[in-house]
């Protein structure tokens, strides 16, 4: 066969073989996250096991203004597995907190942190969330808070401030227990969003239980920790580079010949 003939052949072997396995996607790492645990409780007021105030790294998501509403508290606490939580935090000794006594129902808040990474082509992000239901308990300063209700939780991935992936409430966690949210996207070629910062947003929905009034609601509360958010992205197979690499010595070889 000569060198022409065994290039055409090589080409056919090249073309079926990337049909078949294509690009593979490899782990490329993790995407940092500022205060992912929430230990970091710089700037904010200790109270007993609990902190008042914004995560370091985070900023308040609050489209309704709840926050400011007296009883509306965002910040830190340390479970101890035996009150509000049947275990300790996931991760670290704190889970951030979004509780709310008096403004139930009042409209959704809770944090977001945008990162300086942008949305790329060709990439699978996976976003991994610890999410809380805490239930009643009393605290270490002998108060007693009913939250034996839980008023919904969003994870939420986004770029250029536009959601683009989501858990919108699917878990159903029981109380005193955190389950893993996980939220997945896959980017093609093209995406709307592409080179757009990437962003986190953690919500507390405070929606009003069935049965209740804001007036007769217990205090609702939801509890995060652990935020992870990890990237794939493609490279060459590496029966596509053995062909490429067999392909650039056929063709030296003929060169030479």
């Amino acid at each position: 066969m000569n060198v022409k003939n065994e290039i055409v052949s090589l080409s056919i072997v090249f073309m079926i073989t990337v049909g078949l396995f294509g690009w593979q996607k490899t782990e490329a790492g993790v995407i940092e996250v500022i205060n992912s645990g929430f230990e970091d409780v710089s700037g904010q007021s200790e109270f007993f096991e609990f902190t008042f105030g914004t995560p370091v790294g985070w900023d308040l998501h609050d489209p309704n203004g709840v926050v400011s509403n007296p009883g509306t508290f965002p910040g830190t606490l340390e479970p101890n597995g035996v009150e509000f939580f049947n275990t300790t935090a996931p991760e670290g000794s704190k889970v951030a907190i979004l509780f709310n006594s008096g403004s139930e129902g009042d409209g959704e808040y809770g944090f977001i942190q945008t990162l300086p990474e942008t949305l790329q082509a060709n990439a699978s992000y996976t976003l991994e969330v610890e999410v809380g239901n805490i239930t009643s308990g009393t605290s270490q300063n002998g108060t007693f808070f009913d939250l034996s209700e839980f008023p919904g939780y969003r994870v939420e991935l986004l770029a250029g401030g536009v959601v683009v992936a989501q858990d919108n409430n699917s878990l159903n966690i029981p109380e005193g227990e955190f389950f893993t949210s996980t939220v997945f996207l896959d980017v093609g070629e093209t995406h709307d969003q592409l080179g757009e910062n990437l962003a986190i947003r953690l919500v507390n929905l405070n929606i009003i239980p069935d049965g209740f009034t804001q007036e007769t609601s217990p205090d609702l509360e939801v509890d995060f920790d652990n935020v992870v958010l990890t990237v794939s992205v493609p490279e060459p197979s590496s029966i596509f580079l053995f062909i490429l690499f067999g392909a650039g010595m056929i063709i030296r070889r003929g060169v030479r010949s």
